[in-house]
């Protein structure tokens, strides 16, 4: 756990989790709030104070002789005597003797609990001290004040055999409290208390969370270049579903993403006249098929006679998202069953070999003699050959790719795919010596610092003159006449 934490541990990623769940952070701590708030009113007590002067002589005979002056050095020492007084008044024998005294109940007063109630203050410069008495019954303070009064100058004079006590003022019956719960400050402490217990809660969770959100996180784990950003498109098609497949009305970021990925992968084809891209990723719905796919449309579209190979044989889905009709496929062709079939009737340019039944042995098909020997003869064939391999984290099947791919393209998809899963299928390719030419950053958020084109999807300056370029271009053909085919669309 601290691995993760450590290795996931940003400045950047504090202040984005802090920015996320500030919310909730503040409606934590609003909630504790009110729940501290509630139960103050149930356990709201008071507390009363009931107080006792006593006057402090050196010698027991200053008390009944009225004719002596006390000096200065007499209130001096007599002062010198006060610690001594307030630890007899704090015994357990003296305590004892105050709770049989006031007739107090032994189960509700004890000996520690009158000494957490009990407390004394000197005056100043005086042989004055005072005694307090805390308690949450009124009567009680009082009667546990004048009792300790009524036994202490015995006391004191019974163990100390000098000096002595007076008691100035008895304590009489508190009116008004002393101090009271504050329900304000137990709701001060719950909002405070719940934001940061909550706060330290987001923290370790989103330490834990080990999915990819920024570029950044991926680019520091390897040194294996981003050769595509493709951004999370919101469009849906009939079925509800997002509509990332390529088309002619496809949207502007979704064609850019892929122009820049091919224009990217033109130059990582280490000078073969064919080479052969094996697409892959760490695990299920990361994009890895659709990335493919619409990597095949665009080198098909560039002029490239291009073959697109469905070798996920346990989980093929191209031929469903092309909607092609293929009675068999890749691995009836493999097992010597049927015949190759090669459907050409897609796009223009752009042929695909779809995965066919799903066999029992999968592996076996993928590192015969007969599977090297096809992709042989089909790169004499062809300019570009894309093959979809099953995800590497959950089956070691896209790892026999290697025996004919010329590099692999590693898919992660933010806030999908997580560290642990890609580094372990990096190192399983490692192992093999295959080439890793880069990865495809998929589904990106438009609104991410990341995005090269966020200014242009959020009506930046970038927008904002292209849109008054395409006005421009309607109202010239409009004033034109013009109705060619390829101003409509352009229009």
């Amino acid at each position: 756990m601290f691995k993760i934490i450590i290795q996931n541990f940003h400045f950047e990623k504090i202040i984005w989790i802090i920015k996320t769940k500030l919310k909730y952070m503040i409606l934590v701590g609003l909630l504790c709030g009110v729940l501290a708030g509630v139960v103050g009113l149930y356990i709201k007590e008071d507390t009363y104070m009931a107080e006792i002067s006593m006057y402090v002589y050196t010698s027991p005979d200053y008390i009944t002789d009225n004719g002596i002056n006390i000096s200065p050095s007499d209130i001096s020492s007599a002062g010198s005597l006060l610690n001594s007084y307030m630890q007899i008044l704090k015994s357990d024998s003296f305590l004892n003797s105050v709770i049989e005294e006031a007739e107090l109940n032994p189960r509700l007063y004890t000996t520690k609990i009158l000494k957490r109630e009990i407390s004394s203050q000197a005056i100043g410069g005086t042989a004055v001290f005072k005694v307090y008495v805390y308690d949450t019954n009124p009567y009680n303070a009082m009667l546990i004040a004048n009792t300790i009064g009524k036994l202490a100058p015995q006391k004191i004079i019974s163990i100390v055999k000098s000096g002595g006590i007076e008691i100035l003022d008895e304590a009489t019956l508190p009116t008004k409290p002393y101090e009271s719960t504050s329900v304000l400050k137990l709701v001060i402490m719950g909002v405070f208390a719940g934001g940061f217990l909550s706060f330290v809660f987001f923290m370790i969770r989103g330490f834990l969370d080990t999915r990819y959100r920024r570029m950044y996180e991926l680019q520091d784990m390897f040194n294996i270049p981003i050769i595509g950003v493709v951004p999370e498109i919101e469009d849906k098609n009939e079925a509800g579903e997002p509509d990332v497949i390529l088309r002619n009305d496809s949207p502007f970021v979704l064609k850019e993403a892929y122009n820049d990925l091919r224009a990217n992968m033109l130059f990582l084809n280490k000078g073969e006249k064919c080479p052969v891209y094996a697409i892959t990723g760490a695990d299920y719905n990361e994009g890895k098929t659709t990335t493919s796919i619409n990597i095949a449309m665009e080198f098909s579209m560039m002029g490239k006679k291009t073959l697109l190979i469905d070798a996920d044989l346990r989980n093929g889905n191209i031929a469903n998202e092309l909607k092609i009709n293929a009675d068999y496929g890749l691995s009836e062709y493999l097992a010597g069953i049927k015949d190759l079939q090669i459907k050409n009737d897609v796009i223009d340019k752009l042929d695909v070999l779809s995965s066919g039944a799903y066999p029992p042995n999968p592996t076996d098909l993928l590192v015969g003699e007969k599977w090297k020997s096809l992709i042989s003869e089909l790169k004499e064939k062809y300019d570009v050959i894309i093959i979809d391999t099953p995800s590497l984290g959950v089956v070691a099947d896209g790892l026999e790719v290697v025996n004919v791919a010329t590099s692999y393209v590693v898919v992660v998809r933010e806030f999908a795919t997580r560290f642990e899963r890609e580094e372990l299928i990096i190192r399983k390719l490692e192992a093999v010596d295959a080439d890793v030419c880069g990865f495809v950053y998929n589904g990106i958020s438009v609104n991410s610092e990341d995005y090269n084109h966020r200014d242009y999807v959020n009506g930046g300056d970038y927008a904002k003159r292209s849109n008054t370029r395409v006005q421009h271009r309607k109202i010239f053909k409009k004033k034109s006449g013009s109705t060619s085919k390829s101003d409509t669309a352009e229009a």
